[in-house]
């Protein structure tokens, strides 16, 4: 009898997570380009009560070989805790992904097809991989492959946009308040998707990322962009350097300039004086007076690696109970509960309103 009482009382949590999680926070599967692709919604308690309000919406996009649950679970102990206090909506796609066999093993494998990590190299523009460079699987849907390429081939370009369609119309949201961010490969396809696709997005923010070198967005952009980096990371060196695995990205003061002279921000750069962010070894700057009143800003986390602000490790390859399906490993981030850097990257976006 006490062992029956038991397994109640353990499996009780778990079938009211799982009942809540149907609620407010589940995944949503849909053909794409011919394949199924999927992604999650999380919905705030007060969108269930209230009929007649619409809300923000914040797209988050997980780094190679991440889950869409992972990634939520990697922003500072959830990212759908902030945006329960804050009332967003929180959209998280999941990149196409294959199982890849090598050194004995079975790996989990998804990515983010950003354009530019997969295109041929162009005479005159610099090698994007230097000849040692590390040798990563080769997505099954990649026909033509060379020899610096490493992502996915899928449209996610389309996808993204597509996702975006089916949330406006299934979902109360202030279209005029769409955001988007994205760690790692999943920065470098948000950077890529806000040159392509501004009409659709109000505000981005890259963290960890940097895009491959040479490649900076050339179009008429009128967007506020974040960029958020640690100062040691190795996987996307943010002085230009060579990465860990061979590869060159753009340094991150080329990005954060580019992006702001696109839009013909004020030449100055001004520091943004914080005490909070100070006490957690965070420097800000920024340009101002870009069309529309934007700002482009950049922030500097000192001791920083690559992983999100406010973590000490990368946890974003790990799934939860609502994406099952997919075949990684479960994990719990055991970090000591910090918002901050979710605060940090949500008190840019907020600011801004489509008009």
């Amino acid at each position: 009898m006490k062992i029956k009482i038991l397994f109640i009382l353990l499996i009780l949590p778990l079938v009211l997570m799982t009942k809540e999680m149907q609620k407010n926070y589940f995944s949503v599967k849909k053909i794409w380009d011919g394949i199924e692709r999927e992604y999650l919604v999380f919905l705030p308690s007060s969108y269930l009560k209230a009929e007649n309000r619409k809300f923000p919406v914040l797209i988050g996009l997980h780094g190679y070989s991440g889950t869409a649950s992972g990634f939520e679970l990697e922003t500072t102990k959830g990212l759908n805790i902030m945006a329960e206090e804050k009332e967003v909506i929180v959209i998280y796609p999941q990149g196409s992904y294959f199982t890849s066999s090598s050194m004995g093993q079975e790996n989990f494998v998804s990515s983010w097809n950003d354009i530019m990590s997969n295109a041929d190299p162009i005479e005159g523009k610099p090698l994007k991989c230097s000849s040692d460079r590390f040798d990563y699987p080769r997505p099954p849907e990649c026909k033509k492959f060379n020899f610096c390429a490493w992502t996915s081939c899928n449209d996610d370009l389309g996808f993204l946009r597509s996702v975006i369609e089916e949330i406006s119309s299934n979902y109360r949201t202030d279209d005029s308040r769409r955001y988007i961010v994205g760690m790692s490969n999943g920065g470098a396809m948000v950077y890529r998707f806000a040159c392509e696709n501004q009409d659709l997005i109000t505000a981005a923010a890259i963290v960890s990322s940097s895009i491959p070198v040479g490649t900076v967005c050339e179009n008429d952009v009128n967007l506020p962009l974040l960029i958020v980096y640690g100062e040691n990371d190795r996987t996307t060196p943010p002085n230009g350097q060579k990465s860990y695995d061979g590869f060159f990205y753009e340094s991150v003061d080329q990005t954060f300039t580019s992006w702001a002279n696109n839009q013909n921000c004020e030449d100055k750069v001004y520091k943004l004086e914080s005490n909070e962010f100070k006490k957690k070894n965070v420097s800000c700057s920024f340009r101002q007076n870009c069309k529309n009143g934007n700002q482009v800003r950049i922030c500097r986390i000192k001791d920083g690696g690559h992983f999100w602000p406010g973590q000490k490790e990368s946890v974003g390859f790990c799934n939860t109970i609502v994406q099952n399906k997919i075949n990684n490993k479960i994990c719990e981030n055991k970090n000591e509960i910090s918002n901050w850097g979710n605060e940090l990257i949500w008190s840019f976006l907020e600011r801004y309103k489509r008009f």
